[in-house]
This record gives structure tokens, sequence and C-alpha cells, in this order.
């Protein structure tokens, strides 16, 4: 009876020492790869410059591109946190090789990356700046139309929890008015001595907590939503304006989420034209729409393709109905349904479902990581398509290429052969 011959692998292959370079064990096409030779990292460092002391006598400090290397890992993986972005790192080749670290290196601590988040990098404009730089590739290849904009927003969990809400007890402005006819006079006036309660009989009644009497102790900008049918919960809004013509996200804006959604339009139509898109048209939901934001778009020179809200019967408000019963109307509002609502949805699943950091400042800066992680993805679909039509699927030469060749080879062998026959007939 033959027996089938297999190599026995004993474990003894492992402990071999190999000269290895880790480089070559990171395929070419990579996605991390092929991000890295996207981003101008010497700009990253030359714009994080200005927020490390000059070294002293101790050890160096972790490499600024490093740690917008992490964030962006981060962001691209939709990971929960930075702890597991560098225990996946331990092993993955990929990640290591992005960050500019060897096989056996030690990789930098979470608390760096955290320090750098929520101190060193919370009031620069490094993520501003790199989201900037990576939205003008996209312009330049082709992947922003520059006349439409989708405006739409989102609500992002507050790292915050509801037993941390206490109530606001802060002085109350009053205007009291003395002298009979004189000009009112604001005098503050504190709130009366707060005194023990009486011994109270029966079930205790519930409390109920707003955002205009309670405040978070943890997250003083988190504010209280709940919807029917949700939990209530504390939450953050983002603002995301998106060019319909690759779902490019050309600006961003972290918020509270207190007062109208419409108030945020101004200052992202101002970051789009910042970065060089046009926001000829603004479409929005119903939320957005008021006479105010309508006045607003008007003296920005933008069209509205804003629907009014249902009871709306003032001038502007019917003049947006009629254009979006309008050809370019109805356009507007299903690129919005699938390229506004579908870039939010991306969002959430690049690391935006919840804030990592407090305060609205921070969010922005995780808002910034992500959405330059979308517009890199959208980078790296056109290089592939670009490639795809340049060579056939298998690696062959574009149809209408290997038709040219196919052309000129019948060419020379018809000349080959009128060669052939002519030095026949000569002889």
């Amino acid at each position: 009876m033959a027996l089938t011959a297999f190599a026995v692998r004993s474990g003894e292959e492992t402990r071999q020492v190999q000269m290895v370079c880790l480089d070559d064990l990171v395929p070419a096409e990579d996605e991390l790869r092929r991000i890295e030779v996207l981003v101008d990292w010497e700009h990253v460092r030359a714009t994080a410059r200005p927020f490390y002391r000059p070294g002293g006598a101790g050890r160096l400090g972790t490499d600024p591109a490093v740690l917008v290397k992490l964030a962006l890992v981060l962001a691209w993986r939709g990971l929960p946190s930075m702890r597991v972005v560098l225990k996946t790192a331990q092993t993955d080749m990929s990640i290591r090789r992005f960050l500019g670290f060897g096989l056996t290196e030690r990789l930098p601590d979470h608390s760096t990356f955290s320090h750098a988040q929520t101190k060193r990098f919370a009031d620069s404009s490094v993520f501003e700046q790199l989201f900037t730089a990576v939205l003008r590739q996209c312009t330049e290849a082709g992947l922003v139309g520059g006349r439409r904009l989708l405006v739409d927003a989102t609500h992002v969990e507050a790292d915050a929890a509801l037993k941390s809400l206490r109530a606001e007890l802060s002085l109350v402005e009053d205007t009291v008015d003395e002298g009979g006819g004189q000009e009112a006079v604001e005098e503050p006036r504190a709130r009366p001595k707060l005194a023990l309660a009486e011994p109270r009989t029966g079930p205790t009644p519930k409390r109920t907590a707003s955002n205009a009497t309670a405040l978070s102790r943890s997250d003083p900008d988190a504010k209280l939503r709940h919807k029917p049918g949700h939990r209530t919960h504390l939450v953050h809004r983002a603002q995301v304006a998106v060019d319909p013509k690759a779902r490019v996200i050309v600006a961003v804006e972290a918020e509270s989420a207190a007062g109208s959604e419409a108030d945020a339009l101004e200052p992202l139509i101002g970051r789009a034209r910042f970065a060089g898109h046009a926001a000829k048209e603004v479409s929005a939901d119903a939320g957005y729409a008021s006479q105010a934001s309508y006045a607003t778009l008007d003296r920005l020179n933008s069209t509205a393709l804003i629907p009014p809200q249902p009871g709306a019967r003032h001038l502007a408000g019917e003049a947006a109905r009629a254009r979006m019963r309008t050809p370019v109307g109805r356009d507007a509002a299903i690129d919005r349904q699938a390229h506004a609502e579908g870039a939010i949805a991306e969002l959430k699943h690049h690391g935006m479902r919840r804030a990592r950091c407090r305060g609205t400042r921070k969010t922005q800066l995780q808002l910034l990581a992500a959405a330059t992680a979308i517009n890199l993805k959208r980078l790296l679909a056109a290089q592939q398509a670009r490639s795809h039509r340049q060579t056939g699927a298998n690696g062959t030469p574009h149809a209408a290429i290997t038709g040219l060749l196919d052309l000129l080879t019948s060419c020379l062998t018809e000349l080959d052969h009128l060669a052939t026959a002519e030095s026949s007939t000569a002889s």
C-alpha cells in the first residue's frame, strides 16, 4: 500500500532566523501602501511643527506623521479605538509598513495618540489642511463637479453618560424697569436659596431634564436628544456637504445639537468655496427650510433647492416649492437622498457613530479624519478605474490597443507577402 508523501511541519521553521524585508511582505496593491503615496507627509510634519516644543536631552518625541497616520488607519478600518488599532498593528504588516515601523520595533503607546488628539493637535489645523490637500487632489482628478452642493446632518453619540447631567444653577438675568418710563436696567437676580424638602409620602416622582435645565458635567458641549422609539442620549451634530459627481465630501462641520440645522449653511458654503467649489446650487431636506435660510442662500448667490415646511406660506417658501417641482429640483432631491445620506452612512462606517473624545472641537478632528479617509477611497477607486480602462480585467492590453496591434501586425504581414512576390517576379 503506497503512502502519500508530505512535509511535516514541527514548528521549528518558525524559529529560524531569516533575512526579511517588511516592504516585500506587503503587496503592491495594498490599500495603505497606495494611500501613502497620495499624501505629502513632509507637509504634515511642517503643519504640526509649531505644536512641538524644542527637543531637550530626553528621548525624542513621536513623529507627528505617525500620529496622523494612526488617525487615518483608525478611520479607514472603522476600528473602535486606538488601543484596537495598535493591537492589530502588532501582527498586521500593512499597518506596520504604513507607520514606518520594522518587524521588531516597539509601536507607540495609545496614550501618546490620545495626548496629541486632545491636547497637542486640538487647536491646530493639521487635520484641516490634510483634508483640504486630499480634496484638492480629488478636484484635480475630475471627481468634483463644482456646481451642486448636497447638505445633510447626523447625530454623533457623545462620550458622556446621562448620569453626568446636573441641573444648571446659574444666575438669571431679569429686566427691572424703575422710574416709570425710563430705560430698563438689567440687574442679575439670584435664584432663591435651596432648602431641604419636607418628607414625602407615596411613589418618588420621575425627574425630567432638558437642554434648557441641565448640563453634562463631563461634556458640556453635548446635548440631550430624545426621539420617539429610541433611547435618550447625549449627542453632537455633524454637518456634511457633498458633491454629487463622485460623492466626494467637500466640507464638514461639527457643532452643538442645539438650534437649527440651517445655521451651518453659511459656514459650510464658505468652506466649500474656500476649497474651490462654486456651490451655485444647494440641496438639503426640509429641516433646513426657513425664511432666514432662504435669505442667506440668496445673499450668497446660491439657488436654494430645499423643500419648504408643509405649512409655509411666505414668498420664499412658495418660490422654493415651485423650484422643487421642476426637473432640476427633482434631480437635486434624488441626489441628496443617494449621495448626502449615502456619505453619512459611510461616515458612520468609518467611526462616526460615536465620538471618541469630549467636546465639539475634538469631534471636528474625528470628523475630518473620517471624511479624509472617504475621499482617499474615492481617489483609489478613480485610480483603479483608470488602470482598468488602460488594461483588461486579466492584465492584458485594452481591446482598442489590442485591435490596433492586430491591424499593425496584419499590415506588416501583407507587406512581407508583397515583398516576397516582387522578389519572385524579378527572379
